[in-house]
């Protein structure tokens, strides 16, 4: 048996730090979630758990901390938008993380309005419009899951990755030549 993976006489960690160092392995696909309110202000904000939740009906899941200013802009039935980063963006996923506050965060990036007001990033990887269909909360955050209405996609394939407190580019993998 490898003793490196599991060591005899470990120290005890708290679960809570064991699960975030575990979560730190999980790279994810960084991306900013957007939408409009009522009074008409832009809110957005970096997200990394975001994923699909079903083919038929087309719908994905965001989970939103709950003292996130966006976290007050949804409701059932609002509209957002999950904008894919591409790799280019990582000035904008940070501006979007708190570098910036508010309506100042749009001034990074191009961003564009759909016919419901919902701005969205002109030359993100991927654009998800949603309507908010369901909201659950559990622990710190709120599970949003957002039935897909239209997807625009950009051409070339590289999104912006997160893992272990870093941002990194993807592509395609090398296979060697034989």
């Amino acid at each position: 048996m490898d003793s490196t993976l599991h060591p005899a006489a470990e120290p005890a960690i708290p679960l809570e730090t064991a699960f975030r160092a575990a979560m730190r392995r999980l790279a994810a696909t960084v991306t900013v979630i957007s939408t409009r309110s009522e009074s008409g202000l832009r809110h957005g904000m970096t997200a990394t758990a975001v994923t699909s939740v079903s083919a038929n009906p087309p719908a994905v899941l965001a989970c939103v901390n709950r003292s996130a200013a966006l976290h007050a802009q949804l409701g059932l039935g609002r509209r957002i938008c999950i904008n894919l980063l591409h790799c280019s963006q990582q000035r904008l996923s940070e501006v979007f993380s708190g570098a910036l506050d508010g309506e100042a965060r749009f001034s990074e990036g191009e961003w564009l309005s759909d016919s419901d007001g919902v701005p969205y990033l002109a030359d993100a990887q991927a654009n998800i419009f949603c309507e908010v269909e369901a909201l659950h909360a559990y622990g710190t955050h709120s599970v949003c899951i957002g039935r897909v209405v239209r997807v625009e996609c950009r051409s070339d394939v590289a999104p912006l990755v997160y893992q272990d407190g870093a941002y990194m580019c993807t592509g395609p993998l090398v296979t060697p030549q034989e």
